[in-house]
């Protein structure tokens, strides 16, 4: 079974062409400025709109932890069963996540092949961390390339090399993420080092299956142009046919953290510029 937070249709980001892109949940990284904070844990999470909320009471007749008529919602006292969300027809609370066959999956995936043939597209893989999840996964990519369907993974890579091993003769091309140069930077950031993942991404360049690496510009971390030299040249010793891609800082995920009821970290973080991303991207044709 894979363990899903969302199937976005008619993706045009994640790689060549129009693309499915399957978010798998559960992630080994704690980036403080993360665009997807509902997919770094393996279990459901359940998310409140409250501009939705008709305040009927429905949700706390069928919430088992709900005291003095209110549901237990986002407290310690929540035991993410979903009651609430199910209940809930204003559509004010919803339970992300959920778990589907293998079968399951290719099927939904093979409902867009006539939109993958037509524009060169295909489905990815994303995150969270799919490589977590490498056998299931290994299982629906390779059904997948039965299908004639171009695949695709997004990932940190900070998995051992086993986990990628196990998708590669299925996997037509990798998209990862290298967030900083230096081991210790990349610690205070996303709470691992990054020995692993350059271990990874030099492997991964020898197979020829590398297709872009991605650097996320966030503010007061990484959007020095030092820094921004730092990885690009990590990443031409890699080979010329890797890509090298700057991604802006956001802060539209801030109501994705709300939802959950979390703070996000990085709210106070500024996005960056178009005339200091122009700068940063003229550092990769230098």
């Amino acid at each position: 079974m894979l363990n899903l937070s969302n199937i976005q249709h008619f993706s045009v980001g994640d790689g060549e062409g129009i693309r499915t892109t399957v978010f798998l949940k559960g992630c080994n990284l704690r980036c403080f400025w993360c665009h997807n904070p509902e997919s770094q844990e393996s279990q459901s999470t359940l998310a409140h709109f409250p501009h939705k909320c008709i305040g009927c009471g429905e949700c706390a007749k069928v919430c088992p932890s709900a005291k003095d008529g209110k549901i237990a919602l986002h407290t310690e006292s929540c035991i993410l069963c979903g009651n609430c969300a199910e209940e809930c027809f204003a559509d004010a609370i919803e339970l992300i996540g959920q778990t589907v066959t293998v079968n399951e999956a290719v099927a939904i995936i093979k409902k867009d092949k006539d939109l993958f043939q037509g524009s060169g597209g295909g489905v990815t893989f994303s995150g969270g961390e799919p490589l977590l999840q490498p056998d299931f996964l290994s299982e629906v990519m390779m059904q997948c390339k039965k299908e004639g369907i171009h695949t695709a993974v997004e990932s940190a890579v900070c998995v051992p090399w086993e986990n990628i091993e196990r998708i590669l003769p299925f996997c037509d091309c990798f998209i990862c993420d290298l967030k900083h140069a230096d081991p210790q930077k990349h610690k205070e950031g996303t709470g691992v080092s990054n020995e692993r993942i350059l271990e990874n991404l030099t492997k991964l360049a020898q197979t020829g299956k590398l297709y872009e690496i991605r650097t996320p510009i966030i503010p007061d971390f990484n959007d020095s142009e030092d820094a921004v030299i730092k990885i690009r040249d990590i990443v031409r010793g890699l080979g010329t046919a890797v890509r090298y891609t700057l991604l802006p800082f956001h802060n539209i995920c801030a109501s994705k953290y709300e939802s959950q009821g979390r703070r996000f970290s990085a709210s106070d973080l500024k996005e960056p510029s178009r005339e200091q991303m122009d700068r940063l991207n003229a550092l990769l044709l230098s």
